[in-house]
């Protein structure tokens, strides 16, 4: 390839990137020199472990998600709605652990390790859905005949459905233990 070509080939990468928010450009700093170091600069695209990606995601404003959506959609909105979903999870499930110690703590008289026994099932029932939400949400678009290059923004937009089933299921765990 020439090097024109080349550089053509770049520079088109290089805007459709910044076009669609996957990246962005250095910014000059007051003395014209290039900054590219805040956490919404960062090319979340680039970014292979999946729970980074999600993470990246969540640091981006929203308007920047908003035009990634628009112009690739579940490409960006899912890693950043995952994020907070998983955190939510988590504290809900926190709460719960907490709420059932709580409610439940007179049981340590006569049975001692009910309350270890229930924090073990908790546990032990996240982990399971977690694996079977993931594993459902990795075969999902495979069995709908998308391509490896979408499967991976679709995975995604599945775990996003899925958790927050999950959410509504944990907090109906929690008023039951009002």
């Amino acid at each position: 390839m020439s090097d024109f070509r080349l550089l053509t080939h770049a520079a088109l990468v290089t805007a459709l990137s910044l076009m669609c928010g996957c990246a962005t450009a250095a910014r000059p700093t007051a003395d014209g020199a290039a900054r590219q170091s805040a956490a919404t600069d960062e090319d979340c695209f680039a970014v292979g472990d999946t729970k980074k990606r999600e993470s990246c995601f969540s640091r981006k404003p929203d308007d920047e998600i908003a035009e990634c959506e628009r112009l690739r959609p579940s490409a960006c909105k899912p890693y950043r709605d995952m994020h907070r979903l998983d955190q939510e999870v988590v504290a809900l499930t926190r709460d719960l652990a907490a709420r059932a110690q709580k409610k439940y703590a007179s049981y340590r008289k006569g049975d001692a390790a009910y309350l270890s026994d229930l924090s073990a099932y908790l546990d032990a029932s996240n982990q399971a859905w977690t694996a079977s939400r993931d594993a459902d949400c990795l075969l999902e678009p495979f069995v709908q005949g998308m391509s490896r290059r979408d499967a991976g923004d679709l995975t995604e937009a599945c775990r996003v459905e899925r958790t927050q089933a999950r959410i509504a299921q944990v907090k109906e765990l929690l008023s039951s233990l009002k």
